[in-house]
């Protein structure tokens, strides 16, 4: 017996006990429990793939009661999506995901009613060169491997995207560099297992060999990921005090920062007289150090006067300078404008204009010139 053999079953332990972790740790990730919940998710779904696999292998591949994991193989790609919007905290659409997500699911699931018919998985192989039932599971498997990949990319990119409200230290960026490498590889992972299951499993062994390969990439990657998210922390995209790990927000709370008002109104002085918000590199590291303080009281005093995270506070100056150039004589492109006031993009500028309006810079133009 080599590791590939019993790669399956540390696999799916592994990713169990990995789950529980992420679940039960109190610090990292932010304060945001979704983030952690949908993490575990999909950490589960590979435990469950991996046991799926080790149980097929173990009992008897060719029962069409193993591949149970198969049927939920598509909803990698949203959970991957859903991860990283949540721990870049980019806004999305739930209802109108979920809802794809269902009509999607059930689609899917209705084109394997016709294996019903078969009593083992070689009757369905058999079938691939009549363009029978095991050609449009494939051709439906390489449909799914696709979208998978797509929204891995998405992800990746909006992680890549992400602005940075932190300057890490040397561990942090060690860590964010891992994650950025580890999703690559997942993604040529993905590509390279849709691919090759389409390719090579025109038979028991290849479908065998490819299981044993997969759950042991798996159990490497999770572990790698798993550790390398839990040690970046959210706070370098959000900037607000909530978001720090508990030991040091009790670390500060005891602290001289009794009351952040003082601090607060110099922190306003030095945004609005200098307009640090016009930079779109801006960063809370750039307040401490003007104000001579540590990051930490600068997130906390903001968010104790003003209840907002430190990009929606850099923002509201944004809006507020942007609104005044949308009603001009003849105003700028609203991508020029975006980039004036500090955003590094027109899709940035756009959710923090609705957030703080609850209108596009698009209706507030017209909404105005409606009004004069």
């Amino acid at each position: 017996m080599n590791l590939l053999d019993v790669s399956p079953i540390l696999s799916s332990i592994l990713g169990l006990l990995l789950g529980i972790f992420i679940l039960s740790r109190k610090s990292g990730l932010g304060n945001d429990k979704k983030i952690r919940l949908v993490l575990s998710a999909l950490v589960f779904l590979y435990a469950y793939t991996s046991f799926d696999y080790y149980l097929s292998l173990k009992l008897d591949i060719n029962s069409l009661y193993s591949g149970g994991s198969y049927l939920l193989y598509h909803v990698i790609g949203p959970l991957f999506y859903y991860f990283i919007a949540l721990f870049t905290k980019t806004a999305v659409n739930l209802k109108k995901w979920v809802l794809l997500l269902i009509v999607y699911t059930l689609i899917r699931w209705s084109l394997f009613l016709p294996i019903l018919e078969y009593d083992t998985v070689n009757e369905i192989i058999a079938s691939a060169g009549d363009y029978g039932v095991w050609f449009w599971i494939e051709l439906e498997y390489l449909v799914s491997t696709i979208i998978n990949i797509l929204l891995l990319v998405l992800g990746y990119i909006k992680l890549q995207r992400a602005p940075l409200f932190l300057v890490l230290d040397r561990s942090e960026q060690l860590n964010y560099q891992w994650i950025k490498i580890l999703i690559l590889l997942f993604i040529v992972l993905q590509f390279a297992s849709g691919f090759n299951t389409v390719l090579n499993t025109d038979s028991i062994e290849a479908l065998e060999f490819y299981m044993k390969i997969e759950t042991f990439l798996l159990s490497i990657f999770f572990f790698i990921f798993a550790y390398s998210i839990m040690y970046l922390p959210v706070f370098a995209f959000t900037g607000s005090f909530d978001d720090l790990p508990q030991a040091t927000k009790k670390k500060y709370a005891k602290s001289s920062l009794s009351d952040s008002f003082n601090l607060f109104k110099q922190i306003e002085e030095s945004v609005r007289k200098e307009q640090l918000f016009l930079d779109f590199d801006i960063k809370l590291n750039t307040l401490a150090d003007k104000l001579n303080n540590s990051v930490h009281h600068i997130s906390q005093a903001i968010n104790e006067n003003t209840q907002m995270s430190f990009p929606d506070y850099i923002n509201q100056y944004r809006i507020e300078v942007a609104k005044t150039k949308l009603l001009e004589l003849r105003p700028d492109t609203i991508y020029s404008i975006s980039l004036d006031v500090g955003f590094n993009s027109k899709a940035a500028f756009y959710t923090a204009f609705k957030k703080n309006t609850q209108m596009t810079p698009t209706e507030f133009k017209k909404l105005h010139n409606a009004d004069d």
